[in-house]
């Protein structure tokens, strides 16, 4: 994965390695930490950078290494600076004038500016751009079908063919059950319907 890709498509590929944006409540327990890229301009891409998640101190003897550094997703589509922010645009060039500056010493720019208004912004901005993905995820069918446990796209269809009770669960016959919803949920029995389902759940 890389910056190439779309501000809501990257972040439905980060969702399938596992944990969701939006609903754990702390960042350290989401895919990555999201944050925004300070400009005047308005910006032609949704995502500017993305970082993989990596080790700080490197792995000993096959160990895996400690101080994990969580992926970055630093996007421009949306945050509380620049030109589509709420925050006057005057913090914006403050912000702007410290990030041009040599602050401190270092091999690269990223070592030597002074991010720290920045970064205190991020914090905010991350649970903020997280519920933004989320609504539009929970929006989307095919984004909750992904998930193991289906979301709501699968509890209206077990509500439909009436497997969604505890006592009708059986997890053998789940997938068939629920690619049969239409034909449990129709109120007419026939040897047609029983003899789909059985195909189905025989294969």
């Amino acid at each position: 994965m890389d910056d190439t890709f779309d501000f809501f498509e990257l972040l439905r590929r980060l969702e399938q390695r596992g944990g969701l944006f939006g609903y754990s409540g702390r960042a350290d327990r989401e895919p990555a930490r999201l944050g925004q890229h300070v400009r005047l301009s308005f910006s032609a891409r949704d995502v500017v950078e993305f970082r993989e998640a990596k080790d700080e101190t490197p792995a000993k003897d096959g160990a895996p290494g400690k101080d994990r550094m969580p992926a970055r997703v630093t996007v421009a589509n949306l945050g509380l600076m620049g030109p589509e922010g709420p925050m006057p645009l005057h913090l914006t060039r403050w912000v702007l004038d410290r990030l041009s500056q040599r602050w401190f010493t270092g091999t690269d720019a990223r070592q030597t500016v002074d991010t720290t208004f920045v970064d205190f912004v991020n914090i905010l901005q991350h649970r903020m751009i997280a519920l933004y993905y989320r609504a539009w995820a929970d929006a989307h069918p095919a984004v909750q079908v992904e998930r193991a446990v289906g979301g709501r796209v699968r509890a209206m269809l077990e509500a439909m063919a009436g497997t969604g009770l505890p006592g009708t669960q059986n997890p053998d016959l789940g997938a068939v059950k629920l690619r049969q919803a239409a034909s449990l949920a129709s109120q007419v029995d026939g040897p047609e319907r029983l003899t789909l389902f059985l195909a189905e759940a025989f294969k």
